[in-house]
């Protein structure tokens, strides 16, 4: 294999127009692997995005939220049952009012990198879906991201 690259290499130096394909090629390809890089970190944004509000939304519900809507399990419970299917919807602006410190680095990062366009404070939000035991831990969430990312 070594033997058939060496020979390559030398029949390259020997044709100039071979040696300008290849560099052509090889420039090509540079271009095709920044372009991907690029684009996947457009995506990788948004998925930024989504693990900061869950991390906002765990914390909201299981530090705040939950301590606050009983006195004890059973009051909980009989709380949370009427929010199985409807959820607890919690928006970007109310997340932001809690641990707004420690939060703050999370909540400047909520832009469209193509666009600068900042996240929709209303409709981005976490919808939390308490689930039987409705324990602290017992529920599912959703994450709605209005930040411009979809194609328009």
């Amino acid at each position: 294999m070594k033997n058939k690259i060496k020979l390559w290499i030398e029949e390259l130096k020997k044709d100039k127009k071979k040696c300008l394909i290849a560099g052509i090629g090889l420039i090509a390809l540079v271009a095709i692997i920044i372009l991907v890089i690029v684009l996947l970190s457009g995506n990788s944004k948004e998925e930024t995005l989504k693990k900061y509000m869950k991390e906002m939304g765990v914390s909201f519900y299981e530090d705040l939220y939950y301590e606050q809507i009983g006195k004890n399990d059973e009051e909980r419970a009989k709380f949370l049952k009427n929010y199985t299917e409807l959820g607890i919807k919690i928006n970007l602006d109310g997340l932001s009012r809690y641990k707004e410190e420690e939060n703050k680095e999370k909540l400047d990062a909520f832009k469209n990198p193509k666009t600068n366009e900042a996240c929709n404070n209303k409709d981005t939000k976490v919808i939390i879906y308490p689930q039987e035991p409705y324990g602290k831990k017992d529920y599912r969430m959703e994450i709605v991201l209005e930040c411009g990312f979809e194609e328009k």
